[in-house]
């Protein structure tokens, strides 16, 4: 089997590099169409449009609904089309990115991504999740290659609640420890080959910088400083988290994750606080030592990182809602059967009820409240 590595192809992060969009990406065209929320584009809109102005490019904007939605990525597609633009850009999460992945899919158009928060490794790859309007996952869509670029201004991420950059930990935190899974099991990665070392170095160095520096880049985004720590912590989350996963493979954290999003009650939780407590499911179902699964949870105290069901926003853990998490991460051909032992929805119900229990006797710090 062969062994598939990609990766985007430009990554551009600083502070304050939104004030040049026109010189650092206006190769890819004329007329750019960007998009964000009501609540982000209005406060980075005259700056991107004067950093296109610049480099001596057109801008046409439109407000993004919020889901990463087949009937939202329909109307932005109307709009990019009717703006008669040769670009799109997604501004913001994980959900704009989405939207702008499948437009520049059904289009056929470069697509450039500018989150304006690190809370997932989103925006390096040519995957896009498609949620319902209840906002649960329906379908995973694959572009036929990376985004063209992925521009990340620091400054902006600084200025962002602090809530998303520690929720991009815990999403870049599991990188490794799936991307090992898969390397075990030979699992194929997202380009239908098996990994490459360098997307396991990669996966590898995520987890470190985020060990060393999670913490001192979570206090800067609270002084709104952008810092050396927030510089690599944001290239973890972003950059070497993306690439890892998507060149390295995923498994029962993912999973585990997909199942959460089946619960409308955790809902509230972002995609990285879902998939750090399913990374502690993980541990258990690798019968990792009850030391590190301790240690880890420290760290997740420290950070901020949800670790029990409760923190995700299930106040009542019932044998139903149990049964519709597993069920939905043990479907036929997901990320689940990346692992290497044998497994059914009975095995990872009680690695999950286990995790909870072990991450709720480690109540000598504060837990996290997202409901």
């Amino acid at each position: 089997m062969e062994k598939i590595f990609g990766a985007p192809q430009r990554y551009i992060q600083g502070d304050g590099v939104i004030d040049h969009l026109g010189d650092l990406i206006g190769y890819l065209g004329k007329r750019f169409f960007v998009f964000g929320d009501a609540v982000v584009l209005p406060l980075v809109r005259d700056r991107i449009e004067a950093g296109f102005r610049q480099g001596g490019k057109e801008t046409v904007f439109g407000v993004f609904g919020g889901e990463s939605s087949r009937p939202e990525v329909v109307r932005i597609s109307e709009a990019f089309r009717n703006g008669s633009c040769d670009v799109v850009v997604g501004v913001g999460g994980g959900k704009a990115a989405d939207t702008a992945k499948a437009v520049s899919l059904g289009l056929r158009v470069p697509i450039v991504v500018l989150p304006t928060i690190a809370s997932t490794d989103a925006p390096t790859s040519r995957i896009m999740a498609i949620y319902d309007d209840s906002h649960r996952l329906v379908e995973v869509l694959r572009m036929d290659r990376n985004p063209d670029a992925v521009v990340v201004d620091t400054g902006l991420i600084a200025r962002a609640p602090v809530r998303f950059l520690v929720a991009g930990m815990g999403d870049a935190l599991s990188t490794k420890f799936e991307a090992e899974v898969c390397a075990q099991t030979k699992a194929l990665n997202f380009f239908k080959g098996q990994g490459c070392q360098s997307a396991l170095i990669l996966a590898r160095a995520c987890y470190d910088v985020i060990r060393q520096f999670g913490l001192a880049a979570k206090q800067a985004v609270e002084a709104h400083t952008v810092t050396d720590a927030l510089e690599k912590v944001v290239e973890a989350n972003i950059f070497m988290s993306g690439i890892g996963f998507e060149s390295g493979g995923l498994a029962a954290a993912h999973a585990i994750h997909a199942g959460f999003t089946m619960i409308p009650e955790m809902n509230g939780s972002f995609h990285g606080e879902k998939v750090a407590v399913g990374l502690l499911a993980q541990f258990v179902m690798e019968n990792k030592e009850r030391a590190f699964i301790d240690e880890m949870i420290t760290f997740y105290r420290q950070v901020g990182l949800p670790a029990t069901l409760a923190e995700l926003g299930m106040a009542e853990i019932t044998d139903e809602k149990m049964d519709a998490i597993v069920q939905r991460a043990c479907l036929a051909n997901t990320y689940m059967f990346n692992m290497p032992m044998p497994v059914d929805t009975e095995f990872v119900k009680e690695a999950i009820r286990k995790a909870d229990r072990i991450a709720q006797s480690h109540r000598g710090q504060q837990g996290v409240d997202i409901a």
